[in-house]
């Protein structure tokens, strides 16, 4: 039995779940000190999260940095670790070798798939506004693809737009993001 297999169901620590033995044929959270092991994502996800990750990159200004599939320590008790499909963080966040914490983050992004769209829809928002983190964008991929936009108003995230060709941003930088260019 792995170290993993062994604490499924007991509340672990911060320090517990990132010593954890590497695994990289699942995504491993940390959801209210509750192991949560899902699997990787279909292709199509794949497919849209790199090329958002390569639009965004491209325009991001030089203090910030975006990173695919990172630990992001929520800050929450119990303790709560996720790993959104994309998050953008200050520049000097690349030299922890620990979690990042959410006050270091200004957007996530999560592409939502069939195996985890409870937790997409509803609990991740939750958590990453209790976090503080002031923006999240949902995608949808699919035809036509979607992505919603949401900001952290007084503790809560309000949807700001709902796109479904261009997305056109001015936080947490100003972004340009083509929808039809993130699928085949």
């Amino acid at each position: 039995m792995s170290s993993i297999q062994a604490h499924g169901g007991r509340r672990l620590t911060l320090q517990q779940f990132a010593d954890l033995p590497p695994e990289s044929s699942f995504i491993h959270e940390l959801d209210e000190g509750i192991l949560r092991v899902s699997p990787r994502p279909v292709k199509l996800h794949q497919l849209a999260l790199g090329r958002l990750f390569t639009q965004i990159e491209t325009q991001l200004p030089p203090e910030l940095l975006v990173f695919p599939e990172i630990d992001v320590d929520l800050g929450l008790e119990p303790p709560t670790v996720r790993v959104p499909d994309l998050t953008v963080t200050a520049t000097t966040t690349v030299y922890d070798d620990t979690f990042t914490a959410a006050k270091d983050v200004v957007l996530v992004v999560e592409v939502v798939s069939p195996g985890s769209r409870r937790v997409d829809l509803l609990t991740k928002p939750e958590q990453y506004a209790r976090a503080g983190i002031p923006h999240f964008w949902r995608v949808v991929p699919g035809y036509p693809m979607s992505v919603t936009v949401f900001d952290l108003v007084d503790g809560n995230y309000q949807e700001v737009m709902h796109v479904q060709d261009v997305l056109k941003v001015d936080s947490p930088c100003p972004l340009l993001i083509y929808l039809d260019a993130l699928l085949p």
